[in-house]
């Protein structure tokens, strides 16, 4: 465990996600967790808005799954949605629907939120809610197609249908507030929970 934490502190979390990029993340800056997969349906979480708080709404359901399962133990979750045209996009499952949605984000402006929920004994110590504001680039269909053909075993897990660390880059004209948020962890405000715990 990092120094920055107290060293039984990696045997009293665990980090409810399967994303790859949050895993590669925290082990990037040697950050050692166990992970767990809450098993939720993420649609059908309870008063769902098409709103930002849809992240956080989701976050909380994932925690109170895991917490349930893990007495004593302190769950962290998050989850990763975002809004375009005044509704909550989710994850595709077909190469069909990734072409569709990064073509309809063409040239346009989405909101991405990062929902961060820390719970111990289904009691929330703290959450956090994270935006960042993306812009793409006019791009061309023929752009999109090869993108989604090239890499679409590694975007279908991925909320938007891009991997911002890996070729997802050349789709963007700009990103406002956190880089780290688009990956899935608002990374500072974490470490920061984290140590005051």
């Amino acid at each position: 465990m990092h120094k920055l934490f107290h060293p039984q502190l990696s045997k009293q979390v665990i980090i409810g996600t399967k994303s790859k990029s949050r895993r590669s993340l925290f082990e990037s800056i040697n950050l050692n967790f166990q992970y767990q997969t809450a098993n939720i349906d993420e649609k059908n979480v309870p008063n769902l808005k098409n709103d930002k708080y849809d992240a956080l709404k989701i976050a909380i359901a994932k925690a109170n799954y895991l917490s349930k399962r893990n007495k004593g133990k302190i769950i962290v979750t998050f989850d990763t949605t975002i809004l375009f045209n005044k509704k909550t996009v989710y994850k595709c499952s077909t190469p069909r629907c990734c072409i569709k949605l990064l073509n309809s984000f063409s040239h346009k402006t989405h909101y991405l939120y990062t929902g961060m929920v820390f719970m111990a004994d289904n009691k929330i110590i703290k959450k956090k809610l994270s935006e960042t504001k993306i812009t793409f680039k006019n791009n061309h269909k023929s752009v999109i197609s090869k993108y989604v053909k090239d890499n679409f075993n590694q975007i279908k897990s991925a909320v938007g249908c891009y991997n911002i660390e890996s070729t997802g880059r050349m789709l963007f004209h700009n990103i406002t507030n956190s880089y780290f948020n688009v990956l899935g962890i608002d990374i500072i405000n974490f470490i920061g929970t984290l140590r005051k715990i």
